[in-house]
Parts: structure tokens; sequence; C-alpha cells
């Protein structure tokens, strides 16, 4: 197949799908002249340049309110590439009953892909297609791309620093985070007070069990706590005696994330995705660059908690240790939308009781069409069966 006429639809996936599936040499839009716009033309060439694709598009801007003026882009079109085929998924609903016409009665090949079912139905002369026909795989990248953003960076780790002797901590430290949330963000409290004054490089701590960090605030020592993090091997040599601490992070990476009260979360999120093998792309930490990708600045950045695509679906999730706040809400949602487009899912992942404790909130998700995952369902293991019924939506 050589070339693909779109019919350009406001969801931005269905102007893209085809090229994704058949890999044309060229594509064909046809937009709305009041719709004219340099950066739909550029999110659609990103796009095709994450995904690799050689493929080369054209746009046709019309009055999609007039039919003749539709008919004879079509009639153009036709005649420009003789060997078109029209695909109609998306776009307006006159310029789609339009080409449905223009197709029958000038015995145009002309297809309709069923994107909730993953089929492709033949309307006119397309009968081959189906043998060739898979739906792909999304990439982060491409989710963005989509989106005319771009994926800059990670706020703690990429996924290269994201290593096996790692990952293996995650689960027993999320134990013991999960178990009692307050007493570890005591600890936490306790880790930065005793790292003041010292390089991010030195990994020894030799500190009281009660440090003074203000005349309002002071940190103490939870020696449950500490033994049961040398136990997962995070800390090592740890000795406490005569109001004393002593012990060394095992590295780095583990010494700024015992630093970070709200980490752990995303890391347990993260890694329970990754390792049910339920979805093909999984990140962590995802920075995000709106402005940037269109050639402005400054730039305006935004960080994902957790983002997993599973084949066209993308699903942002947003972990919060405590109570989100109705902003908190709102502010994943419209991240969401903004850069996932129609089909994407939202989730704000918690350790704090809120279907319980904080029912007005819970519904405020539901309004919002967000999946609140609260303490309950972490404790009962249900965070990646929660995430394959919303991907199943």
């Amino acid at each position: 197949m050589r070339t693909i006429v779109e019919l350009y639809d406001k969801e931005p996936l269905e102007n893209v799908l085809s090229a994704c599936i058949f890999q044309p040499e060229m594509i064909v839009y046809i937009c709305d002249a009041r719709d004219s716009s340099l950066r739909k033309e550029t999110a659609v060439e990103r796009f095709f340049k994450s995904r690799g694709l050689q493929t080369v598009s054209r746009f046709y801007y019309i009055n999609t309110s007039d039919i003749k003026a539709i008919e004879k882009t079509m009639e153009a079109i036709c005649k420009d590439y003789p060997d078109c085929v029209f695909d109609c998924t998306g776009g307006k609903d006159l310029v789609l009953l339009a080409a449905g016409i223009f197709c029958r009665e000038h015995n145009v090949p002309a297809y309709y892909i069923d994107i909730d079912r993953g089929r492709l139905s033949n309307l006119n002369g397309c009968e081959g297609l189906s043998s060739r026909f898979c739906m792909p795989q999304l990439t982060a990248e491409d989710v963005f791309a989509l989106a005319g953003a771009k994926l800059v960076g990670y706020g703690h780790f990429t996924p290269e620093e994201m290593d096996e002797d790692f990952e293996k901590s995650i689960p027993d430290v999320w134990e013991i985070v999960l178990k009692n949330p307050d007493a570890w963000g005591a600890t936490v409290g306790y880790f930065q007070a005793a790292s003041v004054g010292k390089k991010d490089e030195d990994l020894f701590v030799d500190a009281n069990t009660v440090i003074r960090v203000n005349q309002q605030i002071t940190a103490r020592c939870n020696e449950s706590i500490l033994e049961r993090l040398m136990q997962c091997g995070v800390i090592l040599d740890l000795k406490i005696e005569n109001g004393h601490v002593h012990f060394r992070y095992r590295d780095i990476k583990i010494k700024k994330c015992l630093q970070n009260h709200g980490i752990w979360l995303e890391l347990y999120g993260y890694l329970a995705a990754k390792q049910s093998g339920l979805f093909k792309d999984v990140r962590t930490s995802v920075i995000v660059d709106w402005d940037n990708a269109r050639g402005k600045t400054p730039s305006t950045r935004n960080e994902i908690d957790i983002l997993v695509v599973q084949g066209i679906t993308p699903v942002f999730i947003s972990c919060k240790m405590g109570v989100p706040s109705p902003l908190a809400l709102t502010e994943i949602k419209i991240l969401s939308e903004k850069f996932g487009g129609g089909r994407t899912r939202t989730v704000m992942l918690t350790a704090a009781n809120v279907h319980e404790e904080n029912r007005p909130l819970s519904q405020r998700a539901k309004d919002l069409q967000i999946t609140l995952l609260d303490r309950g369902n972490l404790q009962r293991g249900e965070f990646v069966q929660s995430l394959q019924r919303v991907v199943a939506k």
C-alpha cells in the first residue's frame, strides 16, 4: 500500500493508526481549514520519527461543512494518488459520510478500524488487508509524540539505572513502608537530619539517636525500622549503643531513596507493573516537555510518577503517600488527557485509607473517572489486577 487517505480527527491516535499498521509511503490528511495548525503537522511528523516510519505526510485544508468542496478535494487526491486507499476510521461526520459515498460511487478502496475490538472491516475493495492487520504497541515516547510533546528525562532514575540488584530491594523496603507509613515518614526525617552538612557521596552515618533539627523539630531514630532495613541489605554495619547510631548506606542510589518519603510507593507501583508482564512499556518519574518540543523557550515540564502502556492504551498514575488533595486529582486528570488523548486511563495511587475515611474524595475521583487505589487495595495486593481492569474498560 503506497498511499492512505486519512480523515483528520480530533483524537490523535486515529490519525496515525493506519501508518503504524501498514507503513505506507504517503499519508494524505483531509483537515478542517478552521483548525489549520502547524502544530498538528509537526506532531504527526514527530510521531512518525518516533516510530521509525519513513511515511511522508501531506495536508489538505478545506471547508468540511461544504459537501461539494469535500468531493472536489477527494477527486483531486485520487487524481494525484490513483493508488490511494481511504481510512474511514475517524474524521468529522460530514467528511466521513462523503468519503463513504465517494468511495462507493468511484470504486475507491476503503476500510474501517474498530479500535475497541482491534478489527479491520472492509468497506470497499480491501479484502486482502485483514491478513496484514495487527494493532500496534505504543511506547511512552509514542504517547507523548502524539500529543506534540517529548519525553526528555527522568526525575529519579533512568530505566538503565533500575538494575536487578536495586529492584530486588524494592519489595522488602516497601513492606516496611506500608506497614507503618507514619513511622516511615519519621525515619526518613531522621535520615535527612543525619545527613545535613554531608556530601551526597558520603555513605557513612555517625549520629545521635535523637537529632534536634531546630527549636520545634526533633528527629528520632527508630531502631526497629533500622534493624529491618539492615536485614533487607540496604543499610550495612548497623550499631546502636549509648545513644549513638552508626551505619552505612549500601550505595548512593539507596541513600537517595531512603531520604525520600514518597519514592517507595512509586518504585513499588513501577516494579509490580513491570514484573506482572501485562504491560509492554512501564516507566517511572517520567519528565515531559510540552513547549520546548514545539521550539518554545522557556519550556513547561511535567513529571508523571508512573506510566504504563498496553497496546494503544496509556495509563497515567499519580502516587501520594498521604491523602491526595482534590487539586492533585484534577492535576493528574488534566495531564493524562493532555498527553494521553481520549483513550488514556488515569489512576491515583495512595498509601492512605481514602475509601473508608474520606468518602467525598473517593466520590470526587469517581466523578473525574479516576481509578483511586488506596491503602486497602495495596494491603490486599490488588494493584496489578486493578490496572488490568482499568486498561480493559
